[in-house]
C-alpha cells in the first residue's frame, strides 16, 4: 500500500519534472554542446572547433568590456536600489492612505514593459527637444545639457539611473513587506536609550533585515545578469561600447554575426558567473545567520 502511495507521488510531480527537463535543462546541455562547434545557426552542418571560440572570447577585449560594464552597472543598481527602496518603506512603514496612494505610484515602473520605458525616456533624455535639456537651457545651464545616450561617459550611468527609477518600487515593497512584521518594541527600546532617527535605522532596523538585503540583493545581480531589453532598446550597447553587457554581446554574436558556437560560449560564461554569484551569496547568507 505505501509503496503505491509512494508511486502516485511521482506521477503528480511528472508534468513539472517533464516541463522543467525540456525547457531548461536541455536548452542548457544543448548549448554548452554548442559552444564547441562553429555553426552560424543555419546552415545544417556544424564543424567541431574545441575550446576554440572560448579562447577567442578571452582573447576579444569587447568581452572584458561587456563585463566590467556590467560590474558598474550590477553594483551601482543593486546599492541605490535597495538603499533607496528602503529607505521609502522606512519612511511610509506606517498605515496610511497617502502612503499607500505613494507607494502604488513608486510601485509603477515595475510593471511598465521595457518598450515603453525606452520610448518614455527617448523623448525625456533627447538632446534637441528632451524636457531636460529643455529645461537646463531655460535656466541657462547649457554645459549641462547632455547627449545622454550618444556621449560614452555618460550613456551608462543613464542607463543606470534609468533602471534604479523602474526598479526601486520592487525594492520598497520587499522592504515594507519585512517592515510590517517587524517587532515595533525594538524602534521604541532604542529610542528609551536614547538612539536618535538615524542611529535607530542604521544600527537596529537595517541590520536586523540582513535576510531581506540578500534575497534582493541574489535577485538583483541575476536580473542585472539577464539584462538586456533596456541596453539594446536605448543604446544596442554602445556608443562604442560604453553600454555593452554580456546579454548584448552574445546576442550580436549570435545575430548580427552569426556565430551561434560563439554566442553559446558567452551564454555557458554568463550561465556559469550566475551560479557562482548565487552561491557565493547564499554563501555569505548561511554564515551571517
Amino acid at each position: 500500500m505505501k509503496k503505491k502511495k509512494s508511486l502516485s507521488a511521482y506521477f503528480y510531480i511528472l508534468p513539472m519534472f517533464l516541463f522543467f527537463a525540456f525547457f531548461l535543462v536541455y536548452p542548457l546541455f544543448n548549448t554548452i554542446r554548442i559552444s564547441f562547434f562553429e555553426w552560424n545557426g543555419i546552415d545544417p552542418e556544424m564543424h567541431f572547433v574545441g575550446f576554440q571560440d572560448y579562447i577567442d572570447m578571452f582573447h576579444d577585449e569587447i568581452f572584458y568590456k561587456a563585463f566590467a560594464n556590467f560590474a558598474i552597472y550590477a553594483v551601482l543598481v543593486i546599492v541605490l536600489e535597495m538603499l533607496i527602496g528602503f529607505s521609502l518603506a522606512y519612511l511610509m512603514r506606517r498605515k496610511n492612505i497617502m502612503f499607500n496612494i505613494y507607494r502604488a505610484i513608486i510601485f509603477i515602473p515595475v510593471i511598465l514593459l521595457p518598450v515603453v520605458i525606452s520610448y518614455v525616456f527617448t523623448d525625456i533624455l533627447a538632446y534637441n527637444y528632451g524636457i531636460v535639456n529643455e529645461t537646463l537651457r531655460a535656466l541657462h545651464l547649457d554645459k549641462l545639457a547632455l547627449d545622454w545616450f550618444a556621449d560614452p561617459n555618460v550613456a551608462l550611468y543613464t542607463l543606470i539611473g534609468i533602471t534604479v527609477w523602474s526598479g526601486t518600487g520592487f525594492a520598497m515593497t520587499v522592504y515594507s513587506s519585512s517592515l510590517t512584521s517587524f517587532p515595533s518594541e525594538l524602534i521604541d527600546a532604542a529610542k528609551v536609550d536614547g538612539a536618535n532617527r538615524i542611529q535607530t535605522v542604521t544600527r537596529v532596523v537595517w541590520p536586523l533585515l540582513k535576510g531581506t538585503h540578500f534575497s534582493l540583493s541574489i535577485i538583483s545581480a541575476i536580473s542585472a545578469l539577464k539584462i538586456f531589453d533596456l541596453v539594446f532598446l536605448l543604446t544596442g550597447g554602445g556608443p562604442f561600447h560604453a553600454t555593452e553587457m554580456p546579454s548584448t554581446y552574445m546576442y550580436d554574436k549570435a545575430f548580427t554575426l552569426y556565430e551561434q558556437g560563439f554566442a553559446s560560449a558567452v551564454s555557458t560564461i554568463i550561465i556559469i558567473f550566475a551560479l557562482l554569484v548565487t552561491f557565493i551569496q547564499t554563501k555569505l547568507s548561511a554564515e551571517k545567520r
